[in-house]
């Protein structure tokens, strides 16, 4: 393995990017975004993971097309990106500047909290709910937070339609009674 001085990081100009990736990405930067950014809270953080995920997926790119299902392997990547992103933040987390040191500018508002009060409930639901079941818990996400339907679901996660649907009813079942909602019991038919 060569040094990271040694190694050849030149920069990459968009005429040099494969026309299958960039289709490829622009397809499917939105969805993307929207489940990094429903795992990290931040716009600016889930920004990061993408374009951290997507220098993968380029890396790799074709592996990514040799393989079955491509979307799935990209959605595999997004996910070890999101991993790796809060293995950082932990490694750095002692290094951080403390609350005094900040200037006035950098310091959270009311406003910045209040933003984030709905959503602690929710999170520990699917943090609890990603412990018990991960595919549920996929499936709710990749339903809910990158809007997709179960076709879509399915593929990304290389499974059945009917296992996606089944999937997302039973992880909103478990959200429900994780979160401590009442049990909504059966629509009028």
């Amino acid at each position: 393995m060569t040094s990271p001085d040694e190694q050849d990081f030149g920069v990459v100009e968009p005429a040099e990017l494969p026309t299958d990736f960039e289709a490829f990405f622009e397809r499917h930067k939105g969805e993307f975004l929207r489940i990094a950014g429903a795992r990290t809270r931040n716009p600016h953080d889930a920004d990061e993971v993408l374009m951290d995920a997507a220098v993968v997926m380029y890396r790799k790119w074709p592996r990514v097309l040799a393989h079955p299902n491509p979307i799935a392997l990209a959605q595999r990547i997004l996910e070890a990106a999101i991993v790796d992103f809060y293995r950082r933040r932990a490694r750095t987390a002692g290094r951080e500047v403390s609350y005094g040191e900040l200037s006035y500018a950098e310091v959270p508002t009311a406003d910045d909290l209040l933003q984030l009060r709905g959503h602690d409930r929710l999170d520990r639901a699917l943090a609890d709910l990603e412990q018990r079941a991960p595919a549920q818990a996929s499936c709710v996400r990749l339903r809910y937070l990158a809007e997709l339907d179960f076709a879509a679901i399915a593929a990304r996660l290389d499974i059945t339609t009917n296992a996606a649907r089944a999937n997302v009813h039973l992880g909103l079942k478990s959200l429900h009674r994780l979160i401590g909602l009442p049990d909504p019991g059966k629509g009028k038919s």
